[in-house]
């Protein structure tokens, strides 16, 4: 993306880049027409503003209606760290790709899923992982430990900084004794969150699947946290186009930023507007 407002501004430490904040507008038309596209979003932080309990997100102020208009352009994916059901419950009726668990359970817009990790391998230390962490935090105050089908997250938003600094370092050791753990696992942390997965599972092996299946779009991933830049690589390895969604000028891998879930909404209706390609 060469436009003066989302060049980049190279390091000489890191990969990594910080790059400038753009506006929806300058960026959809860089973009081009939606037609040409591959649309990924994650939704926490993405598509839906973060909230200090995960059950209480919802999608920002007009990004149904602009996703119903983009998917009569395009194919649209989402690729979260949520199950396949929940995201299924926050964005119903909408023609799109759900890809789950960072990827580890893809449901195509017929309804067809594909299991990309046998939860049975996962659930014994899962359940584990669980009960130890739970004997950690559960006297603590707001602390919240969401268990899905093939991770599980620790989550330390409402957490007092005192108690965070007391007791994470311990749930972070209790979470990688597991690490070597049949199939292998790797411990990851977001934005006040520490969680434990498979470690052959990440957001960017799940969008080169879905990549795979529209060969002749160029894909462009939406994301706001860490693991999302697993997708950024990925996007960009293919051709395509990464974009942070951050208020804060931090290092990434992708090339442009958004400033919030209401920037990323207005994108995606420009998108959906645009004129076809011809």
């Amino acid at each position: 993306m060469g436009d003066r407002s989302t060049r980049c501004r190279r390091t000489r430490t890191r990969r990594l880049v910080s790059v400038l904040l753009s506006e929806p507008a300058a960026l959809a038309a860089e973009l081009g027409p939606a037609d040409n596209l591959l649309i990924v979003l994650d939704f926490d932080g993405t598509l839906a503003p973060i909230v200090d309990r995960p059950d209480d997100a919802r999608p920002a102020s007009g990004a149904i209606d602009a996703l119903r208009r983009l998917v009569t352009r395009t194919t649209v994916a989402m690729l979260s760290g949520r199950s396949v059901d929940d995201l299924l419950a926050r964005l119903p009726e909408l023609p799109v790709i759900l890809a789950g668990g960072h990827g580890a359970q893809i449901r195509a817009t017929d309804g067809s899923v594909l299991d990309l990790i046998d939860v049975a391998t996962v659930t014994a230390t899962l359940d584990t992982t669980q009960t130890a962490v739970e004997q950690v935090v559960d006297d603590g105050i707001g602390w919240f430990v969401e268990r899905k089908p093939t991770s599980l997250a620790v989550h330390h938003r409402l957490v007092p900084e005192s108690e965070v600094d007391e007791r994470l370092p311990r749930v972070r050791a209790l979470l990688e004794q597991h690490n070597g753990d049949e199939p292998g696992f790797e411990v990851v942390a977001g934005k006040s969150v520490l969680e434990i997965r498979p470690r052959s599972i990440d957001k960017g092996k799940a969008l080169a699947r879905i990549a795979d299946q529209v060969p002749d779009l160029t894909p462009v991933m939406i994301g706001d946290d860490v693991t999302d830049e697993d997708a950024f690589r990925s996007a960009i390895a293919r051709g395509g186009h990464a974009i942070v969604v951050s208020t804060d000028d931090r290092e990434t891998t992708a090339h442009a930023r958004l400033a919030d879930p209401d920037a990323v909404v207005a994108l995606l209706d420009l998108l959906g507007r645009a004129p076809t390609a011809h």
